[in-house]
């Protein structure tokens, strides 16, 4: 009969410790106030620039122009938007150049340029040829462009082909169609 009450003895005291063990984490205080989903992946805001980044930053834009080409060489950006979808709508196009100049010279620091060249694809002769893209209009902006601290924010209601002004801020080049 000793050898059941042993056994009895170790089925209740593995009882009373999965018990415990199981009450244990509600008991915590923490996990009270941390209730709720938790974020795998916690979005970490680019304060530099770099190969590994660059990606992601462009993608976080959320631009309305189709992304081309994309290069990060020392501190320049330089950036090609295609304007396939949506013809010469300047104010897209100024909207886009706002984000990017916010992205390059108020949330990084380490960018001294940014060069944008906004293109058109070309048709292909046939359907074997590969279609270049035309080159519409270029866009140079430095951080050290005194007009980025004061005028930024008014980016998108430029009308840089208009305005004399807006064109030698941007120092934008525009082709001959």
């Amino acid at each position: 009969m000793s050898h059941w009450k042993g056994l009895l003895y170790a089925c209740l005291t593995t009882l009373v410790i999965t018990l415990v063990i199981s009450v244990l984490p509600q008991a915590d205080s923490r996990t009270a106030r941390n209730a709720g989903d938790v974020s795998v992946f916690r979005p970490v805001p680019v304060k530099r620039l770099s190969s590994n980044t660059v990606v992601d930053s462009m993608i976080s834009l959320h631009l309305a122009l189709k992304v081309k080409k994309v290069a990060w060489n020392g501190s320049v950006l330089t950036v090609d938007l295609s304007n396939e979808e949506y013809g010469n709508a300047v104010d897209r196009w100024m909207d886009d150049l706002q984000r990017l100049f916010e992205l390059a010279f108020i949330r990084t620091d380490n960018v001294s340029r940014v060069l944008v060249r906004f293109v058109a694809p070309l048709q292909p002769e046939s359907d074997d040829v590969r279609g270049d893209a035309r080159l519409l209009a270029a866009v140079d902006v430095r951080r050290t462009d005194a007009w980025l601290s004061t005028e930024l924010s008014n980016l998108s209601a430029a009308k840089p082909f208009q305005d004399e002004i807006w064109r030698r801020r941007l120092r934008l080049s525009a082709s001959q169609l």
